[in-house]
């Protein structure tokens, strides 16, 4: 029995590492060039955001909604959408945890 405990742990690991899918970049408001110019809008501000999540033996314990975030950063600058938009996704691994940050840098649309 203990013979098959590692194998099994290992497996285990295996398969949640395989399981973790990343969510995808959609956001609600998103413009581009000429949609700016056919509707009559323009850039407001340049906002920067970041936020760290934390995974466990590559199991995602807590991670940060990159479309949640796209959101707060356009009602907090009260703005109508977001353009230029760039999601970046990093992670600093220590043996048993990583630390995945996801940044979002943009302009405001009003």
């Amino acid at each position: 029995m203990k013979k098959l405990l590692l194998p099994a742990l290992v497996l285990l690991l295996v398969l949640s590492a395989c399981s973790y899918m990343q969510k995808e970049v959609v956001p609600e408001g998103l413009y581009t060039a000429p949609q700016m110019t056919a509707a009559d809008l323009q850039k407001a501000s340049h906002v920067e955001v970041s936020r760290y999540g934390f995974r466990l033996l590559t199991i995602p314990i807590s991670m940060p909604d990159p479309n949640a975030m796209i959101a707060d950063a356009i009602r907090t600058q009260e703005g109508q959408g977001i353009t230029n938009l760039e999601v970046e996704f990093s992670e600093f691994n220590i043996i048993l945890f990583q630390i995945p940050k996801i940044r979002i840098i943009g302009d405001i649309v009003k």
